[in-house]
C-alpha cells in the first residue's frame, strides 16, 4: 500500500477524489464475485463501467444486473469550464429516459437544473449561491407547483461550515439544521443533520492527520443516542471493517482485505461477515469485488 497518497475527504475537486481514487484514471470495470453457500468462488460478473474524462470527471457510467446484462446507460457532458451541463440516463428495461441540463449565471452566481423525463419538461430548479459558493436558495418549479427552500450557513474562522439551516417557505416543520464541530487541527470531528423528527450524528476520529474510524448514531423522540454503525479505514480511507448495530447492540461485522494497484487504488476486494446476532465464531467469505483500472496516458 502506497502511504505518500492522502485522501481528500471533503471540498474534492472531481469525480475521481470524491470517489477516493488516485491517479488520472480512464475507466474501470467492476466485477462481482459471490459465494453461494460454500467457499468456492462463482464466476466473475460485471456489475458497472465507469469512464472518466481526462479532467477527472464522470462522462459515462453502464449498469449491469446480476447476470451481466446492462440495465442503464447514464452520459454526461461538461462545458469549457469542465463545469456539469447535461446528463442522459437511459434505462432498457422500461425504454425511459431522464435528461437533466444545467445553465450558468456567474453575475448573478447562479445555476438552472431542468429535468426532462422522457422527453418531456418534468421540473426545473434555480440554485443560488452565497459565500464559499453555497446555496442560499433553491426555488422548484413543477407543474403549478412552486416550492422556495432558503439556507443559511455560519463559518468559523477558517472558512469552515458550523452551521447550516435549511426551511421550505411556508412550511415551519420543514426545516434542517446540520452542525459540525472541529478539532484543533480543522479536521471535522463531530456532524449533526437534525429534523423536527430525528438527528442523524456522526463522529469521526483522526490519526496522523487521516481518518481512522466513524461512528454514527440516531437520537430519536426518547432523546437517547442509539449506535447505528462503527467503521475503520485504512490509511487511503478503504473501509477495513464495518460493525452493524441494532438497538444499540452488535448485529453483523463485515471485514475487508485489498490488493492494490502501484497508483494505490485496489483492484481487488474480499469481503467476509461474522453474524453475531447468531453468535458466529468466525467470519466467512462472502463476496469478491475486482476492478480493471487503466489510465490516461
Amino acid at each position: 500500500m502506497r502511504t505518500d497518497l492522502q485522501p481528500i475527504y471533503s471540498d474534492s475537486e472531481n469525480a475521481l477524489q470524491g470517489n477516493n481514487i488516485y491517479g488520472k484514471v480512464k475507466k474501470i470495470e467492476y466485477y462481482k464475485t459471490t459465494f453461494q453457500n460454500t467457499e468456492k468462488e462463482d464466476k466473475p460478473v460485471l456489475n458497472k463501467i465507469e469512464e472518466y474524462t481526462d479532467f477527472g470527471e464522470l462522462k459515462k457510467v453502464e449498469y449491469f444486473d446480476n447476470f451481466g446484462e446492462l440495465t442503464q446507460t447514464n452520459v454526461i457532458d461538461y462545458n469549457k469550464n469542465q463545469k456539469f451541463i447535461k446528463s442522459v440516463s437511459i434505462s432498457k428495461s422500461n425504454k425511459s429516459s431522464i435528461t437533466q441540463t444545467s445553465e450558468y449565471d456567474t453575475i448573478k452566481n447562479t445555476s438552472e437544473l431542468t429535468v426532462y423525463v422522457n422527453d418531456t419538461i418534468d421540473h426545473k430548479t434555480t440554485f443560488y449561491y452565497g459565500k464559499n459558493d453555497y446555496q442560499v436558495k433553491r426555488i422548484s418549479v413543477k407543474g403549478k407547483d412552486t416550492t422556495e427552500v432558503n439556507s443559511e450557513q455560519t463559518f468559523n474562522d477558517n472558512n469552515k461550515l458550523i452551521l447550516a439551516t435549511q426551511k421550505e417557505k411556508g412550511n415551519d416543520k420543514s426545516t434542517i439544521t446540520i452542525s459540525n464541530k472541529y478539532d484543533i487541527n480543522n479536521n471535522l470531528i463531530e456532524s449533526s443533520h437534525k429534523t423536527e423528527w430525528v438527528e442523524m450524528l456522526s463522529e469521526t476520529e483522526w490519526k496522523d492527520g487521516r481518518i481512522s474510524k466513524q461512528s454514527s448514531y440516531t437520537i430519536s423522540a426518547d432523546l437517547k443516542k442509539h449506535l447505528n454503525n462503527v467503521t475503520a479505514f485504512d490509511i487511503l480511507y478503504n473501509t477495513i471493517n464495518s460493525k452493524e448495530y441494532e438497538d444499540s447492540k452488535l448485529h453483523r461485522e463485515l471485514k475487508f482485505d485489498y490488493e492494490f494497484d502501484e497508483n494505490g487504488n485496489w483492484i481487488k476486494k474480499n469481503v467476509s461477515m461474522k453474524e453475531h446476532f447468531n453468535n458466529s465464531k468466525e467470519f466467512v467469505p462472502i463476496y469478491v469485488d475486482t476492478r480493471k483500472i487503466s489510465y490516461w496516458k
